[in-house]
């Protein structure tokens, strides 16, 4: 008898039902637990467009075990007290069973998406729909727990709704997802475009007189959806349903602007001095480069690169590879790593059934978004974090190097 109703398959039909059209959003994001990469279950091939649709994958390691998945942003799908929360975290735990859809523990899952609750705001158990008693349900509800019950591999139903729950501190791991959801998964392709000063002039056109495109465009670049983007990873703007408004640090850089010229428009025709400008920002506009150095150290990858290398620095490393960064990267946060350094469509590559990374895929320079390499790493080469700047060449990513301007770990000894 073909298994049709395993939990893979029930996973994905739930991860579809509370999370569709996942490319397309840009408030919700969502992970499969890394057991889910291994190529069969319980003797059954998982087919490969089955695990298309549970990527990507990610280490999901809670207080109280690893739930097959972890979704940030509000489930396409009614939800108690959806009011509690703007950007809820959930839970879905899977129950499936190779031969009988009718044999599910989906006791055991309801109590299993219960244990995390502690920790996420929203927990699901998806099961076979012959499986789901209305003892099942009775206890669902008691528990504060959502049901989706599924019927094939591609339709599912949520039967029981799910209640907002509040959370205490979020672990490492739901921080990483956060991150990757609350930045709209811009991270996906990271930098667009490779220069700070492209950033830092989105809230300055976004500010001044007249349509907001047609001022960056005029002064900054064409490519006005990539400076919006990198505004957006670096919190100088926010993406409000009536439109972008600026955040505290994007007002800042408003306040710089007025403070070192005459008005915006000044400032902006400075921006538009220095296009095509292949100067070191830190040389070429020294107290500009200083304000997008103290915002980019406020970004979370760049925490996470910079401390990593300052215990390579530290050990001896100067001049680290990619792969060096990405070893003690997951060292500190290894799910923040895995959002930051890889490829979606590699994750399966990189991480094992258990959760580890295979460190032998980590010389294989198409692992890493180019984003990581190229447009980020030149853009903390500007900003005077870094001593050289990216590549966008594959055959030199894993030749080109890494290394802190000033290590304090080394000017410290």
């Amino acid at each position: 008898m073909a298994a049709t109703l395993t939990e893979p398959t029930v996973l994905a039909a739930a991860k579809d039902t509370l999370y569709p059209d996942l490319d397309d959003d840009t408030d919700r994001y969502a992970v499969t637990e890394t057991q889910f990469t291994q190529s069969t279950w319980g003797g059954w091939p998982i087919p490969e467009d089955l695990r298309q649709r549970l990527a990507p994958f990610n280490t999901i390691r809670l207080t109280d075990g690893e739930p097959d998945l972890l979704g940030v942003g509000m489930p396409a799908t009614d939800v108690l007290n959806a009011e509690a929360a703007t950007t809820p975290v959930a839970v879905i735990e899977a129950k499936g069973h190779n031969t009988d859809p009718g044999a599910a523990d989906v006791s055991r899952g309801i109590n299993q998406a219960h244990t995390h609750l502690p920790e996420v705001n929203l927990g699901y158990v998806a099961a076979p729909t012959p499986s789901i008693t209305d003892t099942h349900r009775a206890l669902a509800r008691n528990l504060n727990v959502g049901i989706i019950a599924v019927t094939n591999a591609t339709n599912a139903t949520v039967i029981e709704p799910a209640r907002v729950t509040g959370a205490g501190d979020f672990s490492t791991t739901i921080d990483a997802i956060r991150f990757q959801a609350t930045t709209h998964r811009l991270t996906d392709g990271s930098f667009p475009v490779n220069h700070p000063k492209n950033y830092l002039a989105y809230p300055l056109a976004l500010a001044a007189d007249g349509d907001t495109e047609e001022v960056y465009s005029k002064y900054v670049i064409n490519a006005v959806s990539g400076g919006r983007r990198g505004a957006l990873l670096l919190n100088l703007v926010d993406n409000q349903p009536h439109g972008d408004t600026l955040t505290h640090l994007g007002s800042e850089v408003v306040r710089f602007a007025h403070t070192h010229h005459d008005s915006l428009e000044d400032a902006l025709k400075e921006f538009d001095s220095w296009t095509g400008r292949s100067t070191r920002f830190t040389e070429l506009a020294p107290q500009w480069a200083q304000l997008a150095r103290s915002i980019a150290i406020q970004y979370a990858p760049t925490k996470l690169i910079i401390k990593a290398l300052e215990r390579l620095h530290q050990r001896g490393t100067k001049l680290a590879t990619i792969a060096d960064v990405v070893r003690e990267a997951c060292r500190i946060n290894q799910p923040l790593a895995v959002e930051v350094f890889f490829t979606q469509t590699r994750r399966n590559d990189v991480l094992d059934a258990d959760g580890e990374i295979d460190t032998t895929e980590l010389d294989d320079p198409t692992v890493y978004k180019s984003g990581i390499h190229f447009q980020f790493k030149y853009h903390l080469y500007h900003t005077g974090l870094l001593t050289t700047g990216g590549t966008d060449t594959k055959t030199d990513v894993l030749d080109n190097h890494w290394e802190l301007e000033h290590p304090v770990s080394l000017s410290t000894q």
